[in-house]
């Protein structure tokens, strides 16, 4: 399984061939921002759209799968997770969002996927801490996923790196 980074910007998304884009959605946070702000408005926000409908509340377990239409978002579908409040969520209650994060993916089949880290958002989780949660989650199951792209920042990339590549030398030594 490969790991890569891409900024969160909307060339990024537009540019992005995957599978599955998955973004969090917080209960508490709206406008939406990050990922899921930059995914709304690619797609002239039918994410707000669904946010006042009722159909999307961004509560913990919350998820909305839908094919980006038009195609104006290179992934061919969009997964929004739910975290609940901003203020609930503690490193428990990220570890499960990570972990249905991936347990969807597996459900779907899916091969590539893009993830964006809620950690932007939260001011006690460093970008290291929230990958290290993912790698936990996802490598176990390695084996059924070809490539995990990471949307975040050049800075957060750079922090998130060293811990990456840790986990390809202990890969490599298990073989």
């Amino acid at each position: 399984m490969e790991y890569r980074f891409v900024a969160p910007a909307l060339s990024s998304l537009d540019s992005l061939r995957t599978e599955l884009l998955i973004v969090p959605v917080f209960s508490d946070e709206r406008p939406l921002r990050g990922a899921a702000g930059l995914a709304d408005w690619r797609l002239c926000g039918r994410l707000s759209e669904l946010l006042v409908q009722g159909q999307l509340r961004g509560e913990l377990d919350d998820a909305l799968l839908m094919p980006p239409p038009d195609k104006r978002l290179a992934a061919e579908r969009l997964l929004c997770l739910g975290l609940g409040a901003r203020a609930e969520v503690d490193a428990g209650r990220l570890r499960t969002y990570l972990r249905t994060l991936v347990d969807r993916a597996l459900g779907m089949r899916v091969r590539t996927m893009a993830v964006a880290l809620p950690h932007a958002s939260l001011t006690w989780l460093s970008p290291e801490q929230a990958i290290d949660v993912l790698l936990e989650e996802a490598q176990p199951h390695s084996e059924r996923f070809d490539e995990i792209t990471v949307l975040d920042t050049p800075e957060a990339q750079r922090r998130m790196e060293p811990r990456i590549e840790r986990m390809r030398r202990r890969a490599l030594l298990d073989v």
